[in-house]
């Protein structure tokens, strides 16, 4: 995958250790970073976060970006691939916008360039998974095309799997 894309309203370039203090903003957010183990309180959480992701990229190929507000710079969010539960063949897409640009259609722009660069770099398919309860993530999926395969369960409950075939 490319380091970076772009869309009418949005940048996207591979995260380095210099974006870990801006990113930690979004990530200590307790409104804006609810999976996994929710908000980092730590700095460093989120600069291991960011090697986790530059390792995923040298091994397999897997892009993580920071998503910047082409016209002001700011960072809204990020989108990316990860070998998630499917593992690098097929990999996961995933995203996080702040809670001060949501509702403006940035995660959905994101992530359709993300798939096309998926597209590009020859992935045949490419997976998401969401809680059910996530309206929102849910609604890009859909739009994304994205179509539900499994429902499967883990300690936090209940989570869908979708997939995107992406033909060459």
């Amino acid at each position: 995958m490319r380091t970076s894309l772009s869309t009418p309203r949005l940048r996207l370039r591979h995260f380095v250790a210099e974006d870990a203090p801006e990113l930690h903003g979004l990530f200590s957010d307790p409104l804006t970073h609810t999976i996994g183990g929710g908000p980092f309180t730590e700095l460093a959480r989120t600069e291991q976060w960011i090697r986790n992701r530059g390792r995923a990229f040298e091994e397999h190929g897997l892009c993580w970006y920071a998503v910047r507000d082409a016209e002001s710079g700011l960072l809204v969010g990020n989108c990316g691939m990860l070998t998630g539960r499917t593992g690098p063949a097929e990999p996961e897409i995933g995203y996080l916008i702040g809670r001060s640009f949501r509702g403006r259609g940035f995660a959905s722009e994101a992530a359709r360039a993300v798939l096309h660069e998926c597209r590009a770099a020859g992935f045949g398919r490419v997976w998401s998974s969401v809680r059910p309860g996530n309206a929102a993530s849910r609604r890009i999926v859909e739009a994304l095309a994205l179509r539900v395969e499994r429902t499967e369960h883990d300690e936090r409950g209940a989570l869908l799997f979708s997939v995107i075939d992406l033909p060459a």
